[in-house]
């Protein structure tokens, strides 16, 4: 995934790159994007940033994070990414992600349906998957985190739902187009 997500990437020596996983877990997906972009070219300084709503998940990445001597601030929570998003004002150059299959979203809905009523001048403006898988709201929110000089790159899995699911006309459906 990571290999992809700089595939035909040329980093310039003495940049600064900023990359993202809002669902971050313990953060080894941002050690592997800061890896592979480092031995590319050394001279290139990798910032991380993550968001996690595991209280224990979280500390755990924390704690990684200041073994590793990166900035353990820039690795926010517990909270949920959905409706409390702590990097709010952030734009990153990477974005990778492995955002939870099949969570319902029941706890963020009435957030996520405050931000959805802005439109495009919130996260969720191409509209609302049903609240039993969020995945479609992850990659929203990933895609409101591109800068806009279109050079941002995301990479993320996810299963089949986001897809498949949802009839034409449908929340699912509106977010694809």
């Amino acid at each position: 995934m990571t290999e992809l997500l700089f595939v035909g990437e040329e980093e310039t020596s003495g940049s600064i790159k900023l990359v993202y996983d809002p669902a971050c877990g313990t953060g080894g997906m941002l050690t592997s994007c800061q890896e592979f972009i480092t031995k590319s070219n050394p001279d290139v300084e990798v910032v991380l940033y993550g968001q996690e709503i595991n209280d224990e998940i979280y500390a755990i990445c924390k704690a990684d994070m200041l073994m590793k001597g990166e900035d353990s601030d820039n690795i926010k929570g517990p909270s949920s990414t959905l409706s409390n998003d702590q990097l709010n004002s952030n734009k990153f150059d990477y974005m990778i992600s492995n955002p939870p299959y099949g969570r319902d979203w029941e706890q963020d809905k009435q957030a996520v349906d405050a931000e959805a009523e802005l439109g495009f001048d919130g996260r969720f403006g191409a509209g609302l998957p049903r609240k039993s898988d969020g995945q479609l709201l992850f990659i929203q929110h990933m895609i409101s985190k591109m800068k806009t000089n279109g050079k941002s790159r995301i990479a993320v899995i996810t299963n089949g739902s986001p897809l498949f699911t949802g009839d034409t006309g449908s929340g699912e459906s509106n977010i694809r187009k």
